[in-house]
């Protein structure tokens, strides 16, 4: 049987111990969101941040604003979407983008991806119905502000990023972001884990999302490894859960969620009374949602702080 002693030699191959920590520690992924990394004390820590919250309250668009912005700063980011389309994917990240400083200074218009996802905006603007060489040679002058965010986007932060609507098992999206050799910083965004299929089919919801998740941590803690950040829905929730707050038990249901991330969010739009007396999403005048995100659990830092926000719907952005 080995000794103590051999145990600890085979420890000391790592290093320097605690010093080996403290030199080699990473710095966190910054997702760019402020009111995100702010709550998240400075980002992404290496593990699974998971991004929860109700039906609708905006998950997936801190799913596309944090690829956007990430991809905007020179991050090299793999978005797995199991449920919106190529198109619109793409399309919400540009309208994230738009609305940056980045793109204020290459004298882009903020615009609403669902006014392009809808054709409004093509069937409104003065190029419709015009041939593909003719509206090339347009979109290349750029007299078209939506078309000139979008050719910009595509130039631009859309080569750092990798949109993939196959349904590729979580193994095979691990394997992949592993074997990318040419990105020095790199994140993986995953929408949304319930419907993120493994390699088996014969799995029940609970075994795969707990599948799911021991895969995407393990993956995100290896040396060949990226930060995940991970959307999840939550179990029905009352008009009672609402006003207790976030809990870990919102997450409850479907698999070791709570267990195996390493940081989780959720984001709560507010409630407020209509003239019914039915509980509704507060809305300001410009049809931003007023919500909170609380910080759950935090491997690294703070727990149980909460941050108000504003949700724009329409152009996939908080702030």
């Amino acid at each position: 049987m080995p000794s103590f002693e051999m145990v600890r030699e085979w420890d000391r191959m790592k290093g320097d111990l605690a010093l080996t920590a403290y030199l080699e520690a990473p710095e966190p992924q910054k997702t760019y969101i402020g009111c995100l990394d702010q709550i998240l004390g400075g980002g992404m820590m290496r593990g699974v941040t998971v991004i929860g919250g109700p039906s609708s309250s905006g998950k997936s668009i801190i799913g596309c604003q944090a690829t956007a912005y990430m991809a905007a700063m020179g991050t090299k980011v793999v978005y797995a979407s199991y449920e919106m389309p190529w198109d619109v994917v793409q399309l919400r990240m540009a309208s994230a983008w738009s609305h940056t400083t980045q793109a204020k200074n290459l004298g882009i218009k903020p615009f609403s991806w669902s006014y392009v996802a809808t054709g409004k905006a093509k069937a409104e603007s003065v190029h419709a119905g015009k041939d593909h060489y003719t509206l090339s040679r347009i979109i290349s002058e750029r007299p078209d502000p939506i078309a000139h965010a979008l050719s910009m986007w595509d130039e631009g932060p859309g080569r750092n990023v990798a949109v993939l609507t196959s349904g590729n098992s979580v193994s095979m999206l691990c394997g992949m972001c592993e074997n990318i050799s040419d990105a020095p910083s790199m994140a993986l965004v995953i929408d949304y884990i319930q419907i993120v299929p493994t390699d088996r089919a014969d799995q029940k919801e609970y075994e795969r999302v707990t599948e799911v998740m021991n895969t995407l941590q393990q993956h995100a803690l290896d040396a060949n490894g990226c930060p995940v950040l991970a959307i999840s829905s939550c179990r029905n929730l009352k008009p009672t859960d609402y006003q207790d707050g976030p809990s870990m038990d919102w997450l409850r249901g479907s698999g070791y969620i709570q267990y195996d991330a390493e940081q989780i969010v959720m984001l709560v739009p507010d409630k407020e009374k209509d003239e019914a007396g039915h509980f509704v999403t507060a809305r300001d005048t410009d049809g931003s949602m007023f919500s909170k995100l609380t910080v759950l659990k935090n491997r690294t830092g703070e727990t149980d702080k909460s941050i108000a926000v504003r949700v724009y719907g329409q152009y996939s952005y908080i702030r």
